[in-house]
This record gives C-alpha cells, sequence and structure tokens, in this order.
C-alpha cells in the first residue's frame, strides 16, 4: 500500500487529536505557545540521539547493523513524526519545501545531476 506525504500528515494529525496529556499534541504553533515548539525540538534531538547511540556502537564493533536495524529504523522512524508534527504545527506544506529546497541543493552541488 503506497501512502502518500499528506495521508501520513493525517494519520499523524488524528494521533495526535486522540493524545491527552499536557499539551494538545496536534495545536499549531504561534507565539503564544511557543513551549510546544521547544518540548517538540527537545523530543526531536532526543529521537535523533538515541538513534546516533546505536550507530555509535555499530561504529565501535559492539554489534552489526544487521543486528539493530530494527532499533535503528523505530528510532529514525519517531525522527521522522517529530518532523512531520513540527511541520504541520507550524503550517510547512512539506512538498513544496522539500521540492524548493532540493533545487537549492541541486544549484549548491554543481557536480549532481539533476532530479526531474
Amino acid at each position: 500500500m503506497l501512502v502518500d506525504i499528506k495521508s501520513i500528515i493525517e494519520k499523524q494529525k488524528l494521533f495526535d487529536s486522540m493524545h491527552k496529556g499536557n499539551f494538545n499534541w496536534d495545536e499549531p504553533i504561534n507565539e503564544s505557545n511557543l513551549n510546544m515548539l521547544q518540548y517538540l525540538i527537545i523530543c526531536t534531538l532526543g529521537e535523533l540521539g538515541e538513534a546516533s547511540n546505536i550507530v555509535k556502537k555499530v561504529v565501535r564493533g559492539d554489534c552489526s547493523l544487521e543486528d539493530v536495524s530494527t532499533d535503528l529504523s523505530e528510532e529514525i522512524i519517531d525522527v521522522f513524526i517529530y518532523v512531520i508534527k513540527l511541520a504541520y504545527q507550524l503550517n510547512i506544506d512539506i512538498e513544496s519545501e522539500f521540492l524548493k529546497k532540493l533545487k537549492k541543493n541541486e544549484s549548491r552541488f554543481k557536480n549532481y545531476e539533476r532530479i526531474e
């Protein structure tokens, strides 16, 4: 089943709307709730840190990449989930912003073949 980014965002929004805690997990971020932005950035970095720790252990030789591939995949998806949340809560259009950034990177990296 192929899922596009918009449907992934909608699924995450629905999940977030049902999650209750210290925050309204699906509310837009603005000047009045910057603590939510701060919290989501910290969460994103925490998940990236967990992924980094797994990679550190592979590089150090404690385990193989194959041994930890499931755990690493889970941590990377956790990062992705927080990026999705940040994007929709900050009203960032991931698709168009990605394409703009890709175009900018294509110009920046001259030896790169253009992707159509």
